[in-house]
């Protein structure tokens, strides 16, 4: 007979066990805090700046919020505070075995302070200039390379052949230029891709790194 082998559990259960679960725990606890009516979407876009869409998405569980959008929760909603603090003192979390050191701290405070600063700068002269620039107030949730789809990998690798913008999206792939500038929109948040130049003689390049 062969020897009987144990089931190695899984790292992350409960909320943390997938992005499915993740969204409908996170719906849940906006729901409980502020309904699910309109004036709750209004209140949740003042919270994060994020879209009436993306909101809508976040309520319905479709998909929870991503990277910076969470972290305005936390810093705007009680809920989603208590729930991160919930996180950090429950079994899952790795507990501090020393105190955090001096040398730790002050370089935690001036990471703060320097990203606090990095976020309060204004656009530069080439973001402004950009044709298929998207209004600040509608951001997006930033995907991961894999979760890009083929219009955007196809987009990153004309802008790394030449010249390329949302109208040869258009024309690609027979979208609207609506969905074109959302696309390059998701790219530039990415940190993929840039746009350097003035308005109309300017282009879109690859990001180094």
């Amino acid at each position: 007979m062969l020897p009987k082998k144990g089931r190695k559990l899984p790292l992350w259960t409960g909320v943390l066990a997938g992005r499915e679960i993740y969204a409908q725990t996170v719906a849940e606890l906006l729901r409980k805090e502020h309904g699910d009516s309109h004036r709750a979407i209004k209140q949740l876009m003042r919270q994060t700046e994020a879209s009436e869409r993306t909101v809508k998405h976040w309520l319905s569980g479709q998909h929870g919020p991503d990277t910076v959008y969470f972290l305005r929760l936390v810093v705007s909603s009680p809920v989603i505070r208590a729930f991160v603090l919930g996180l950090i003192e429950g079994p899952a979390a790795t507990p501090l075995t020393d105190p955090v050191d001096r040398i730790s701290l002050a370089r935690a405070r001036e990471a703060y302070v320097a990203g606090e600063a990095a976020g309060g700068r204004p656009a530069t002269g080439a973001q402004l200039n950009d044709p298929d620039r998207v209004p600040e107030r509608d951001p997006i949730n930033v995907p991961d390379w894999a979760e890009l789809n083929e219009r955007q990998r196809w987009f990153l690798d004309r802008v790394a052949d030449g010249r390329c913008g949302a109208n040869e999206i258009v024309a690609a792939w027979t979208v609207s230029l609506k969905t074109a500038r959302r696309d390059i929109a998701i790219l530039k948040a990415a940190d993929l891709i840039s746009y350097i130049g003035s308005r109309r003689k300017g282009r879109y390049r690859r990001t180094p790194g």
